[in-house]
């Protein structure tokens, strides 16, 4: 071979390898999210993530000419301050400072250390509060997730694990509050050497915010008879919610992050039960797990038997144990046993009462409701103190409460609520306090009409306008879903969109007769369900209208239907749905009319005004979904929906 063609394919060679290293994945890295219980930051990054973690920082020349992340930690001292490095990463924007309020952390700097190779730095200053044992580095292929400690019990303040209170209804010093300060920039990019550098901050106001993650998710393990959602933090669980079509229970975790891993994972029910047509397999209990907003997570049990399963809060409150009701009753969930101590009540404030239970050791309890009652099974409490249960109905501010032994060594606490009862459930981070409290709501009435006197000179003016009810009715719009919560989806059609639109329509054809109208989101906006109900109390509207697209796992399911809970809100439902499912309705769309349903949803429940929910066809149908995004059917619902509200409104005066 000719010296020539030796030096043309050694160059060949050297643009390859070259554009090879150059072609090493980037991840781009956005900023970082705090976990104010003070435990953990999530860095926040786009692309994905080919992890090489817990490198020593004498692999750093090696690892950065390797495709992987290659994350790195290093301790130093003058200042106390530990770095991470992750390479093959660049850093979206500026420099950013992170100063930290009430934390083991004093500050947090991210910049671009180097671009050859591409490598950010993150630098951590702390205090005498910080342990570097408890520093450490995971992640996966889609996030990176920094511990400040090997568990998240720091927090001193009770957790929220059962709610069905509206914010409006819940007391102020029940809930615990956090703050962090605001991100400000640097002058200097290098961090490096952080002994030498000179950086200054803005001087922004301090922001206060909700917890962000007091939980973190990390694995879900199937177990015999369930499945085990475990993690490391304080779990904070709302009540459930029911929905229909097909059936599915809704647990929402507050405070909550899922790992990426895990988001939007399918996993089969062990000893579900299955639906079998012509002798294959066409349902079975499943659970849905994913991050429903940035600050909440979800779980999806659906299937024909899931109100038929409940959900246990282990003793460490980092766990959360999903089975049968029955295989919950037999089974020993854990070795530790229990006893009650001693019960109390107490009034705390306007139709505001609360039930204290003490316990000798950490507690596993599941909580639901049924029937007018409110359950507490504690799985590991054989004795519920008959005595000093006794002493607890003696107390005038509350009555109603009885217990049984339910099991070899568990106990059911069975509280009788009167109507319109809410629910807020707490229990300290050691698990052996639980305190009730229990909430009487009360109908908030419709603001009387104040009809003013008018003057003899206008009376003929007035004569000649149109007729109006501006000043007696108004409507909150509640476009179904929105921003992370997308809804019902099939080709790359959201249910969130469909419902925005057909809102807006409906909108503009109640202005049109006079009525003022309030819109929970008026654009594609993440909204709790919480809060809408809580913006439609605040308003006090003659209605509430709840705008959903309904899904099935079956194609060929198809029709209209209206929901309804509150019998207030019974002629309201029956009026709108004479509408919207009128014969020419069904003709023109070609679709069903499949009726009135009692549902137990959130916002129907929730909402002191008439309230209704409606779904106005079937996302999952490929016929309706075509439809249903049409200007024309969309028009047509609206225009029904509003002549609905409007026959209801007129029938009231």
């Amino acid at each position: 071979m000719s010296k020539l063609i030796k030096f043309i394919l050694a160059l060949i060679l050297f643009f390859c390898a070259t554009f090879s290293t150059q072609a090493a994945p980037v991840i781009k890295i956005t900023g970082l999210e705090f976990d104010n219980s003070d435990n953990m930051v999530i860095i926040q990054s786009v692309g994905t993530i080919f992890p090489k973690t817990q490198q020593t920082p004498e692999d750093n020349e090696k690892s950065a000419r390797t495709p992987e992340n290659v994350i790195t930690k290093c301790f130093l001292t003058n200042p106390d301050r530990v770095f991470v490095d992750i390479t093959n990463a660049v850093l979206a924007g500026n420099a950013k400072t992170y100063n930290l309020k009430n934390s083991k952390i004093d500050t947090v700097k991210v910049s671009q250390f180097s671009t050859s190779p591409n490598t950010v730095r993150i630098v951590f200053e702390y205090n005498k509060k910080f342990n570097p044992e408890d520093f450490s580095i995971y992640a996966n292929d889609r996030q990176i997730v920094i511990l400040f400690s090997k568990t998240l019990l720091s927090s001193e303040k009770y957790k929220t694990i059962y709610n069905n209170m509206t914010s409006g209804e819940r007391k102020a010093d029940i809930f615990e509050a956090a703050t962090y300060s605001s991100e400000t920039k640097e002058k200097i990019i290098n961090v490096a050497n952080t002994e030498q550098i000179e950086y200054e901050t803005k001087k922004n106001p301090e922001k206060n915010t909700k917890m962000k993650a007091g939980f973190y998710i990390d694995s879900v393990q199937s177990l015999k008879n369930g499945l085990m959602i475990k993690g490391s933090g304080l779990i904070s669980l709302k009540s459930s919610f029911v929905l229909e079509n097909p059936l599915r229970v809704v647990y929402d975790i507050e405070n909550t992050n899922v790992a990426q891993n895990l988001r939007n994972k399918t996993y089969t029910m062990p000893q579900a039960s299955a639906l079998v047509v012509d002798g294959n397999v066409a349902q079975r209990e499943i659970l849905r797990i994913g991050q429903n907003t940035q600050s909440t997570a979800r779980l999806v049990l659906q299937g024909s038997e899931a109100k038929n399963y409940r959900v246990v809060i282990s003793p460490d409150l980092q766990g959360l144990f999903i089975a049968k009701r029955t295989d919950v009753l037999n089974a020993k969930l854990t070795e530790t046993t229990s006893s009650i101590l001693s019960y109390s009540a107490k009034n705390a404030g306007e139709n505001l009462d609360v039930v204290n239970i003490s316990f000798t050791n950490p507690i596993a309890l599941s909580m639901f409701e049924e029937n007018s009652k409110f359950y507490v099974d504690l799985q590991n409490v054989a004795d519920f103190n008959e005595e000093e249960l006794k002493k607890l109905h003696a107390n005038p501010d509350y009555s109603g409460i009885t217990a049984q032994k339910i099991a070899l060594e568990k106990s059911r606490i069975i509280f009788h609520l009167k109507d319109s009862t809410a629910i807020n459930a707490q229990i300290s981070p050691d698990a052996k306090e639980l305190r009730i409290y229990f909430k009487k709501r009360v109908k908030v009435q419709p603001k009387p009409v104040v009809v003013q006197p008018v003057k003899k000179e206008e009376k003929e003016v007035e004569k000649q306008r149109p007729s109006t009810i501006k000043q007696m009715y108004s409507v909150v719009i509640d476009p179904g879903h929105g921003g992370a919560d997308v809804g019902a989806t099939r080709e790359g059609i959201y249910e969130k969109d469909i419902t925005l639109e057909v809102s807006k329509m409906l909108e503009e054809n109640l202005k049109k007769m006079g009525v003022y109208t309030h819109m929970t989101r008026d654009r594609d906006k993440t909204v709790e369900l919480s809060e809408r109900s809580d913006f439609s109390n605040s308003i006090s509207p003659d209605v509430f209208i709840s705008v959903h697209v309904n899904s099935s796992v079956k194609e060929d399911i198809i029709g209209v239907e209206t929901h309804w809970y509150h019998p207030v809100s019974l002629d309201f439902a029956k009026k709108v749905h004479s509408k919207i499912a009128s014969s020419r309705n069904i003709s023109r769309w070609d679709t069903r009319d499949r009726g009135l349903f009692q549902s137990k949803f959130y916002v129907i429940n929730h909402t002191t005004a008439p309230a209704i929910l409606v779904e106005i066809g079937f996302i999952s149908n490929p016929a309706e979904r075509k439809e249903l995004i049409t200007k024309k059917r969309q028009e047509e619902i609206a225009k029904s929906l509003a002549d609905g509200i409007m026959e209801y409104l007129k029938s009231q005066k």
